[in-house]
Protein backbone atom coordinates (compact mmCIF):
# COMPACT_ATOMS: atom_id res chain seq x y z
CA UNK A 1 0.00 0.00 0.00
CA UNK A 2 2.80 2.43 -0.83
CA UNK A 3 0.21 4.85 -2.28
CA UNK A 4 -1.46 5.25 1.15
CA UNK A 5 0.01 6.92 4.22
CA UNK A 6 -1.39 7.00 7.75
CA UNK A 7 -1.70 10.27 9.72
CA UNK A 8 1.02 9.59 12.28
CA UNK A 9 3.45 8.54 9.56
CA UNK A 10 2.72 11.73 7.63
CA UNK A 11 3.27 13.78 10.77
CA UNK A 12 6.65 12.11 11.26
CA UNK A 13 7.65 12.45 7.60
CA UNK A 14 6.66 16.13 7.53
CA UNK A 15 8.85 16.83 10.55
CA UNK A 16 11.94 15.12 9.17
CA UNK A 17 11.54 15.06 5.39
CA UNK A 18 10.80 17.23 2.41
CA UNK A 19 7.10 16.59 1.86
CA UNK A 20 4.58 18.80 0.06
CA UNK A 21 1.10 18.29 1.49
CA UNK A 22 -1.75 19.19 -0.86
CA UNK A 23 -5.28 19.82 0.39
CA UNK A 24 -7.59 19.08 -2.56
CA UNK A 25 -10.79 20.32 -0.91
CA UNK A 26 -12.63 23.46 -1.92
CA UNK A 27 -11.06 26.76 -0.73
CA UNK A 28 -13.83 27.47 1.81
CA UNK A 29 -13.21 24.12 3.50
CA UNK A 30 -9.44 24.68 3.48
CA UNK A 31 -9.85 28.04 5.22
CA UNK A 32 -11.77 26.46 8.10
CA UNK A 33 -8.74 24.36 9.03
CA UNK A 34 -6.18 22.17 7.33
CA UNK A 35 -3.00 20.21 7.94
CA UNK A 36 -0.21 22.66 8.85
CA UNK A 37 1.83 23.65 5.81
CA UNK A 38 -0.64 22.22 3.30
CA UNK A 39 -1.28 24.14 0.09
CA UNK A 40 -4.80 24.24 -1.32
CA UNK A 41 -4.89 22.98 -4.89
CA UNK A 42 -6.95 20.66 -7.09
CA UNK A 43 -7.45 19.91 -10.78
CA UNK A 44 -10.83 18.29 -10.10
CA UNK A 45 -12.71 20.71 -12.37
CA UNK A 46 -10.34 20.27 -15.32
CA UNK A 47 -11.70 17.54 -17.60
CA UNK A 48 -9.84 15.28 -19.99
CA UNK A 49 -12.11 15.92 -22.96
CA UNK A 50 -10.18 13.90 -25.56
CA UNK A 51 -8.24 10.72 -24.79
CA UNK A 52 -7.04 10.13 -28.32
CA UNK A 53 -3.21 10.51 -28.56
CA UNK A 54 -3.23 14.21 -29.42
CA UNK A 55 -5.83 14.99 -26.76
CA UNK A 56 -3.91 13.16 -24.05
CA UNK A 57 -0.72 14.97 -25.04
CA UNK A 58 -2.53 18.31 -24.63
CA UNK A 59 -3.95 17.18 -21.28
CA UNK A 60 -0.45 16.27 -20.06
CA UNK A 61 0.91 19.68 -21.05
CA UNK A 62 -1.96 21.45 -19.29
CA UNK A 63 -1.63 19.41 -16.09
CA UNK A 64 2.14 19.82 -16.08
CA UNK A 65 1.80 23.62 -16.16
CA UNK A 66 -0.88 23.65 -13.46
CA UNK A 67 1.09 21.45 -11.05
CA UNK A 68 4.32 23.36 -11.61
CA UNK A 69 2.51 26.64 -10.89
CA UNK A 70 1.24 25.10 -7.64
CA UNK A 71 4.79 24.30 -6.51
CA UNK A 72 4.61 20.56 -7.17
CA UNK A 73 7.98 19.18 -8.23
CA UNK A 74 9.07 15.65 -9.09
CA UNK A 75 11.98 16.17 -6.69
CA UNK A 76 9.69 16.39 -3.68
CA UNK A 77 7.33 13.80 -2.22
CA UNK A 78 3.65 14.74 -2.45
CA UNK A 79 0.82 13.71 -0.12
CA UNK A 80 -2.71 14.61 -1.19
CA UNK A 81 -5.79 14.55 1.00
CA UNK A 82 -9.40 15.62 1.45
CA UNK A 83 -12.02 14.93 4.15
CA UNK A 84 -11.69 11.15 3.80
CA UNK A 85 -10.18 8.78 1.22
CA UNK A 86 -12.15 10.45 -1.54
CA UNK A 87 -12.26 11.09 -5.26
CA UNK A 88 -10.61 14.52 -5.46
CA UNK A 89 -7.35 13.46 -3.83
CA UNK A 90 -7.32 10.17 -5.76
CA UNK A 91 -7.71 11.94 -9.10
CA UNK A 92 -4.79 14.29 -8.46
CA UNK A 93 -2.66 11.41 -7.15
CA UNK A 94 -3.40 9.41 -10.28
CA UNK A 95 -2.70 12.32 -12.65
CA UNK A 96 0.60 13.05 -10.92
CA UNK A 97 1.59 9.40 -11.25
CA UNK A 98 0.54 9.45 -14.91
CA UNK A 99 2.84 12.45 -15.40
CA UNK A 100 5.65 10.41 -13.87
CA UNK A 101 5.88 11.75 -10.33
CA UNK A 102 7.97 9.15 -8.46
CA UNK A 103 6.35 9.44 -5.03
CA UNK A 104 2.74 10.45 -4.53
CA UNK A 105 0.63 9.19 -1.64
CA UNK A 106 -2.91 9.65 -0.40
CA UNK A 107 -3.61 10.32 3.28
CA UNK A 108 -5.57 7.22 4.28
CA UNK A 109 -8.80 8.32 5.89
CA UNK A 110 -8.14 11.95 4.99
CA UNK A 111 -8.58 14.87 7.37
CA UNK A 112 -11.07 12.88 9.44
CA UNK A 113 -8.35 10.35 10.25
CA UNK A 114 -5.88 13.19 10.93
CA UNK A 115 -8.26 14.65 13.52
CA UNK A 116 -8.96 11.22 15.01
CA UNK A 117 -5.21 10.77 15.51
CA UNK A 118 -5.17 14.03 17.55
CA UNK A 119 -3.03 15.80 14.98
CA UNK A 120 -3.20 19.59 14.88
CA UNK A 121 -4.91 21.80 12.29
CA UNK A 122 -3.90 25.22 11.01
CA UNK A 123 -5.80 28.20 9.61
CA UNK A 124 -2.73 29.81 8.03
CA UNK A 125 -2.60 29.86 4.24
CA UNK A 126 0.52 28.22 2.87
CA UNK A 127 2.27 29.88 -0.06
CA UNK A 128 2.45 28.37 -3.54
CA UNK A 129 5.38 28.99 -5.87
CA UNK A 130 6.21 27.99 -9.40
CA UNK A 131 8.80 25.23 -9.82
CA UNK A 132 10.14 23.13 -12.65
CA UNK A 133 8.50 19.74 -12.99
CA UNK A 134 9.89 17.04 -15.23
CA UNK A 135 7.30 14.93 -17.04
CA UNK A 136 7.97 11.25 -17.66
CA UNK A 137 4.61 10.13 -18.91
CA UNK A 138 3.44 6.65 -17.89
CA UNK A 139 1.07 5.51 -20.67
CA UNK A 140 0.54 2.15 -18.96
CA UNK A 141 -1.71 3.85 -16.38
CA UNK A 142 -4.29 5.20 -18.85
CA UNK A 143 -6.61 3.91 -21.55
CA UNK A 144 -8.25 6.01 -24.23
CA UNK A 145 -11.65 5.93 -25.88
CA UNK A 146 -10.37 4.46 -29.14
CA UNK A 147 -8.82 1.41 -27.50
CA UNK A 148 -11.94 0.82 -25.42
CA UNK A 149 -14.16 1.08 -28.51
CA UNK A 150 -11.94 -1.38 -30.35
CA UNK A 151 -12.11 -3.92 -27.52
CA UNK A 152 -15.84 -3.80 -26.72
CA UNK A 153 -17.23 -7.28 -26.26
CA UNK A 154 -13.85 -8.93 -25.76
CA UNK A 155 -13.47 -11.31 -22.83
CA UNK A 156 -10.06 -9.95 -21.80
CA UNK A 157 -11.42 -6.52 -20.81
CA UNK A 158 -13.76 -5.64 -17.94
CA UNK A 159 -15.26 -2.15 -18.02
CA UNK A 160 -16.29 -1.12 -14.53
CA UNK A 161 -18.79 1.72 -14.20
CA UNK A 162 -18.33 3.12 -10.67
CA UNK A 163 -20.91 5.93 -10.90
CA UNK A 164 -24.19 5.78 -8.98
CA UNK A 165 -27.09 3.60 -10.08
CA UNK A 166 -29.04 6.43 -11.77
CA UNK A 167 -26.03 7.46 -13.82
CA UNK A 168 -25.38 3.88 -14.91
CA UNK A 169 -29.02 3.37 -15.95
CA UNK A 170 -29.23 6.69 -17.75
CA UNK A 171 -31.71 8.22 -15.33
CA UNK A 172 -29.50 11.05 -14.05
CA UNK A 173 -29.71 14.70 -15.00
CA UNK A 174 -26.01 15.52 -15.33
CA UNK A 175 -26.12 18.84 -17.17
CA UNK A 176 -22.85 18.56 -19.10
CA UNK A 177 -23.55 15.14 -20.64
CA UNK A 178 -25.27 15.11 -24.03
CA UNK A 179 -26.19 11.42 -23.69
CA UNK A 180 -27.02 9.22 -20.73
CA UNK A 181 -26.36 5.58 -19.99
CA UNK A 182 -23.16 3.54 -19.88
CA UNK A 183 -20.50 2.06 -22.12
CA UNK A 184 -21.84 -1.21 -23.63
CA UNK A 185 -20.99 -4.30 -21.61
CA UNK A 186 -20.00 -2.42 -18.46
CA UNK A 187 -20.41 -4.02 -15.07
CA UNK A 188 -21.57 -1.72 -12.28
CA UNK A 189 -20.13 -1.34 -8.78
CA UNK A 190 -20.51 2.07 -7.15
CA UNK A 191 -17.13 3.40 -6.06
CA UNK A 192 -18.16 3.80 -2.42
CA UNK A 193 -18.52 0.02 -2.11
CA UNK A 194 -14.72 -0.25 -2.15
CA UNK A 195 -14.55 1.95 0.97
CA UNK A 196 -15.60 1.58 4.58
CA UNK A 197 -15.50 4.29 7.21
CA UNK A 198 -13.69 6.63 4.81
CA UNK A 199 -10.89 4.11 4.25
CA UNK A 200 -10.08 1.53 1.58
CA UNK A 201 -11.47 -1.92 2.36
CA UNK A 202 -9.21 -4.92 2.82
CA UNK A 203 -7.79 -6.77 -0.17
CA UNK A 204 -9.95 -9.82 0.55
CA UNK A 205 -13.10 -7.71 0.83
CA UNK A 206 -12.41 -5.98 -2.48
CA UNK A 207 -11.67 -9.23 -4.29
CA UNK A 208 -14.84 -10.74 -2.86
CA UNK A 209 -16.91 -7.77 -4.00
CA UNK A 210 -15.50 -8.02 -7.51
CA UNK A 211 -16.23 -11.74 -7.78
CA UNK A 212 -19.79 -11.29 -6.45
CA UNK A 213 -20.34 -8.64 -9.13
CA UNK A 214 -19.20 -10.90 -11.94
CA UNK A 215 -15.71 -9.51 -12.45
CA UNK A 216 -13.13 -12.05 -13.61
CA UNK A 217 -9.97 -11.02 -11.80
CA UNK A 218 -7.65 -12.32 -14.51
CA UNK A 219 -8.99 -9.78 -17.04
CA UNK A 220 -7.77 -6.23 -17.47
CA UNK A 221 -10.06 -3.96 -15.43
CA UNK A 222 -10.85 -0.40 -16.53
CA UNK A 223 -12.87 1.70 -14.08
CA UNK A 224 -14.64 4.81 -15.33
CA UNK A 225 -17.04 7.41 -13.92
CA UNK A 226 -17.87 10.95 -15.06
CA UNK A 227 -14.53 12.77 -14.97
CA UNK A 228 -12.01 10.11 -13.91
CA UNK A 229 -12.13 10.96 -10.19
CA UNK A 230 -14.29 8.22 -8.68
CA UNK A 231 -12.60 5.84 -11.09
CA UNK A 232 -9.17 6.97 -9.84
CA UNK A 233 -10.29 6.10 -6.31
CA UNK A 234 -11.38 2.66 -7.53
CA UNK A 235 -8.11 2.31 -9.46
CA UNK A 236 -6.22 2.57 -6.16
CA UNK A 237 -8.64 0.23 -4.41
CA UNK A 238 -8.01 -2.40 -7.08
CA UNK A 239 -4.26 -1.88 -6.79
CA UNK A 240 -4.61 -2.26 -3.03
CA UNK A 241 -6.28 -5.62 -3.69
CA UNK A 242 -3.19 -6.76 -5.59
CA UNK A 243 -4.61 -6.48 -9.10
CA UNK A 244 -1.93 -5.46 -11.57
CA UNK A 245 -3.89 -5.19 -14.83
CA UNK A 246 -5.77 -1.98 -14.10
CA UNK A 247 -5.98 1.27 -16.08
CA UNK A 248 -8.03 4.39 -15.47
CA UNK A 249 -10.23 5.84 -18.20
CA UNK A 250 -9.61 9.47 -17.33
CA UNK A 251 -11.95 10.78 -20.07
CA UNK A 252 -14.77 8.70 -18.60
CA UNK A 253 -18.44 9.34 -19.38
CA UNK A 254 -17.91 13.07 -19.95
CA UNK A 255 -15.86 12.27 -23.05
CA UNK A 256 -17.68 9.09 -24.13
CA UNK A 257 -21.14 10.70 -24.04
CA UNK A 258 -19.97 13.66 -26.12
CA UNK A 259 -18.84 11.43 -28.99
CA UNK A 260 -21.84 10.50 -31.14
CA UNK A 261 -19.76 7.87 -32.92
CA UNK A 262 -19.34 5.87 -29.71
CA UNK A 263 -22.09 3.42 -28.68
CA UNK A 264 -24.02 3.57 -25.41
CA UNK A 265 -26.43 1.36 -23.47
CA UNK A 266 -29.20 2.24 -21.03
CA UNK A 267 -30.90 0.30 -18.25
Amino acid sequence: MDFLIEPRQLLEDARHGDVLIVDTRKPAEYKKGHIPGAVNFSTYDVFATDTRPGGLAAFVRDMHARYADAGISTHREVVVYEEDTGMRAARDAWILQYLGHPKVRILHGGLAAWRAADCKLSAETASEWTVSMRVRERPELVIGCEEIAGRLGRSDLTLLDVRDADEHRGRDRTACCARRGHIPGSLWIEWTQFLEGGRVKSSDAIRGLLRESGVHLETEIVPYCHRGARSANTYYALKHAGLSRVRNYIGSWHEWSSRSDLPIEKG
